[in-house]
């Protein structure tokens, strides 16, 4: 069953602090147009053994594309995303050597307008999607909201976040895939991310990898100090 976002609160750094750790990731990973040597672009790309049991047209199966993969990080948007529910797996260390075998699928907000990121708003609205689970006598596109993601199978991309939680900011979700390899320790610890969201629709997403994170960065990721 797929976890909600933690108790993690953003009041300890200022907001300067947030915004500096995401120009660093973005200037760690490069403008685009990026050019990866052949190693690193097979470690960016995903070929887990469960891939090719994904049905036609799940979202899912088109975003690990190798040509949408490539497409993603070469041209992509780094920016803040916010976990909205993931697999329960991923808060754990993986069982094997073989980590690519236990990537997970979870559900990432963010807002492609919003490019510095306000990790506290994006906190906020992701607790009452993930509150919406469990409410009763919600209106019909809440309730849709609802239904998705108590399906926990169910996957999209680019779907906007109505307006009666995100009011009349643009907020999206997308499923996306977090990759073991990608992930400090290969183990979720924060649900704020840093992400990179594609430039154009169809907005995919993936977690931009740790390599490309700062070093300060990655020790609040494993303290939340």
């Amino acid at each position: 069953m797929p976890s909600s976002p933690s108790d993690t609160t953003y009041d300890n750094l200022p907001l300067d602090q947030w915004q500096q750790w995401l120009e660093e990731c973005r200037s760690l990973f490069g403008d685009a147009p990026r050019v990866f040597d052949r190693r690193t672009e097979r470690y960016l790309l995903v070929d887990p053994p469960w891939v090719t049991k994904l049905r036609f047209g799940d979202p899912l199966a088109k975003l690990v594309q190798n040509r949408t993969l490539r497409t993603l990080f070469r041209t992509g948007i780094v920016i803040w995303g916010h976990i909205v529910q993931a697999n329960n797996e991923l808060f754990e260390p993986a069982p094997s050597s073989e980590s690519y075998t236990y990537d997970r699928p979870g559900e990432l907000l963010f807002s492609p307008r919003d490019t510095s990121g306000t990790p506290g708003t994006l906190d906020r609205i992701a607790s009452e999607l993930f509150g919406l689970k469990t409410e009763s006598s919600l209106d019909g596109e809440l309730q849709a909201w609802a239904e998705y993601l108590n399906a926990e199978t169910t996957r999209v991309v680019e779907r906007r976040v109505p307006v009666q939680v995100a009011g009349s900011q643009e907020f999206y979700v997308s499923t996306s895939l977090f990759r073991r390899s990608h992930l400090p320790e290969g183990v979720l610890r924060q649900p704020l991310l840093p992400i990179v969201i594609a430039a154009h629709t169809p907005l995919f997403a993936m977690p931009l990898p740790h390599l490309y994170w700062p070093k300060s960065m990655l020790n609040w990721w494993s303290t939340g100090e």
